[in-house]
């Protein structure tokens, strides 16, 4: 999105996105768990792409990130995006094992699983598009890396570059009983996309 503010009722169209998004990749997830997970209510939010390393504890903080790039009537790219503290203690669910704080100690069994939660995700996200506007909109196969937050947003940051200042983000909490386990959705689109999401939905840009 470019600078200027989005209205209440575009800032409610996305945060209703994220909520059926959230509902269908709850319903996913917690079938490839054997405990009960679930996902808080998502924060949507619009960000000026220079504080997006904040959100993970500042540019040196190594992270996990899964990104995907989408087409159709809407494109653009999307990213889940955790700190690798968290994204240890996501897979250390899925496989039933313990980490240890060497940033080593996450594996291709570890990247592998963590994928297919991030594609799961952002495909639940994607398709609540299409669920509330009947826009067409197809992802491609994910990609994952780990590095310093510095390195795995330049890219995100190049792209935002080029059709605005600000991003949306959509906080992704897991909740495993009293365990938050923190990550956020970094959407990129171009502001031809952001018009046909609204204009579907009979909100002008």
């Amino acid at each position: 999105m470019n600078n200027q503010e989005l209205s209440s009722d575009k800032i409610d169209v996305l945060r209703e996105i994220g909520n059926i998004g959230s509902g269908h990749a709850t319903s996913a997830l917690a079938s490839m768990l054997d405990n009960s997970l679930r996902m808080e209510v998502p924060n949507v939010k619009v960000m000026s792409f220079d504080d997006l390393s904040e959100l993970v504890g500042g540019a040196d903080t190594v992270v996990a990130a899964v990104l995907t790039h989408f087409k159709g009537d809407v494109s653009g790219m999307i990213m889940f995006i955790l700190e690798i503290k968290e994204a240890k203690n996501l897979t250390g669910h899925m496989l039933h094992k313990t980490h240890s704080d060497d940033i080593k100690d996450f594996d291709y069994m570890d990247k592998s699983a963590l994928k297919e939660v991030g594609n799961i995700l952002m495909s639940s996200y994607l398709a609540s598009i299409n669920t509330l506007t009947n826009l067409g909109v197809r992802n491609e196969p994910p990609a994952i890396c780990v590095d310093m937050a510095g390195s795995v947003l330049d890219y995100p940051i190049i792209e935002l570059g080029k059709v605005g200042d600000n991003a949306i983000i959509i906080d992704s909490k897991f909740m495993d009983n009293d365990e938050p386990i923190n990550g956020f959705l970094l959407f990129v689109a171009d502001e031809e996309s952001y018009e046909h999401i609204f204009n579907a939905l009979g909100i002008g840009c």
